[in-house]
């Protein structure tokens, strides 16, 4: 009986024990220009050079918005801007109202365009307007629902069901 005492008995400590310390972590930069990928290194970019690609992108558009399967919205927001001649309506950083260029790269969170002066511009999505004009049709776009990839824009969530199985 001692024996299964023994083995019975717990020990605790409620001395108060230290935590490692954990090495800080750099973070990615949150400057949007640094992330903005390798365009920026590209110096010899000319305005010219991409304007065939919005012509491009022009007949593209316009074979989108002749399909009638999807509602107009679904069309838009699934549509890649990829050579898109694009406006900023409105922003939260004031200056880049009105700025105008083609798109050469749209990640999750930015548009990457050149301007007319060849000069290269990143705008953020978040709480930005876009707007466009194709055929004499002005388009405007909502940066927070673009905040996605292209891929997974418009599409709707499939939420897993399950079916009961009753036994009788």
């Amino acid at each position: 009986m001692d024996n299964y005492a023994e083995k019975r008995v717990k020990i605790f400590n409620f001395e108060k024990q230290k935590r490692r310390e954990r090495p800080i972590r750099r973070r990615a930069p949150e400057n949007l220009l640094r992330r903005a990928g390798g365009l920026k290194k590209c110096t010899d970019l000319r305005y010219e050079q991409f304007s065939p690609l919005y012509q491009l992108w022009l007949s593209y558009f316009k074979k989108v918005l002749n399909n009638i399967g999807l509602r107009m919205d679904e069309r838009l927001l699934r549509v890649d801007y990829h050579g898109a001649l694009m406006r900023v309506g409105d922003a939260p950083n004031k200056t880049q109202i009105g700025l105008h260029g083609i798109v050469l790269h749209e990640s999750k969170s930015t548009f990457q365009m050149i301007t007319k002066r060849n000069r290269l511009i990143v705008i953020a999505k978040e709480n930005a307007i876009f707007q466009f004009v194709v055929d004499g049709k002005l388009f405007t776009l909502f940066g927070n629902a673009m905040r996605q990839r292209t891929h997974l824009r418009g599409r709707k969530a499939k939420v897993p069901t399950t079916i009961p199985f009753l036994l009788d």
